[in-house]
């Protein structure tokens, strides 16, 4: 890491650089270990910098808000890139279009879209982190997804260079994208279509009182566990397992949402990922439908 300590101290670099840092006390689960090295870039042309400047070797994991990834408690290794909320331009292309910076709240794009009388961002209000993340997992909800109404992307690529790409030119799947986890997404033109404000504030509230009424809003969660398999959902799987209150440690599988873990109290990474492979063997034994994880687990084992 000797590179990333004369970049620390090289005034052409404007981010942050912190070695063996935390990330416990960031992640929405309240867990993990510590990140080798953390970069947290001030803008686009920085990060770009810094991406040119390092070792096309090294590996880089890149977040958002950790809002839907476990840490494990031994922590990542390489380089931990966090995309802060200065990544958040926000305009209007024409009446229909939008631009976005990937570290914008999702939720604030659907506002800002309400706001301009623009449908189809609805969803996202009802969706945690941020743009990028959302674009990279093709985020979804109550019946849209990310890829519905995204046109093009704006990615630094692991070199360092700045290069667009079309809706076409990506694969979404279902809570997947073709999008490599060393692209960067730093910006996306979305587009909806002209509605009446009023509808628009409707189906936001409708949405904010389906997920008060039906998640554990206020307590350490990542969000959604594991996907919907084809057809079925992954909470009732589990309820109808007899999971519904289970616990590992401090990790529970909230009473209120099945497919949601939290934090009670002193959990550890190990606590969840032990929690959420014991609901994988008891769904496959009791229905022969082996969940897949929705979060994203990452880093090494204690």
């Amino acid at each position: 890491m000797s590179e990333l300590i004369y970049l620390k101290k090289n005034n052409n670099l404007k981010g942050r650089i912190f070695f063996n840092k935390s990330l416990a006390n960031i992640t929405w689960l309240k867990v993990g270990g510590r990140a080798e090295c953390l970069f947290i870039p001030k803008d686009i042309e920085d990060l770009s910098y810094f991406l040119k400047y390092i070792n096309i070797e090294t590996q880089i994991n890149v977040f958002g808000r950790l809002s839907n990834v476990l840490i494990r408690d031994g922590g990542i290794s390489g380089i931990t890139i966090l995309i802060p909320a200065s990544f958040s331009k926000l305009e209007i292309k024409n009446k229909n279009k939008i631009i976005a910076g990937s570290g914008l709240l999702d939720k604030n794009l659907s506002y800002f879209a309400c706001n301009n009388n623009i449908s189809g961002f609805e969803f996202l209000s009802g969706i945690p982190g941020n743009i990028g993340g959302a674009i990279a997992m093709n985020a979804g909800c109550y019946g849209s997804e990310t890829k519905d109404i995204v046109d093009e992307i704006l990615i630094l690529e692991r070199n360092g260079d700045l290069k667009t790409y079309n809706k076409s030119d990506i694969n979404f799947f279902y809570r997947n994208s073709s999008i490599k986890k060393n692209q960067i997404i730093v910006e996306a033109t979305f587009s909806g279509k002209q509605e009446d404000k009023s509808v628009i504030k409707d189906k936001m509230l409708n949405i904010k009182n389906m997920r008060g009424n039906s998640q554990p809003l206020k307590l350490a969660t990542g969000g959604s566990t594991f996907k919907n398999p084809h057809g079925l959902k992954a909470w009732d799987l589990i309820r109808t397992s007899g999971l519904s209150g289970y616990k590992i440690g401090g990790a529970m599988i909230s009473p209120k949402h099945n497919n949601f873990l939290i934090n009670i109290g002193g959990a550890s990474a190990k606590d969840f990922e032990e929690l959420g492979e014991f609901v994988i063997y008891k769904v496959e034994k009791a229905f022969g439908i082996k969940l897949e994880w929705e979060i994203r687990l990452l880093g090494d084992k204690s």
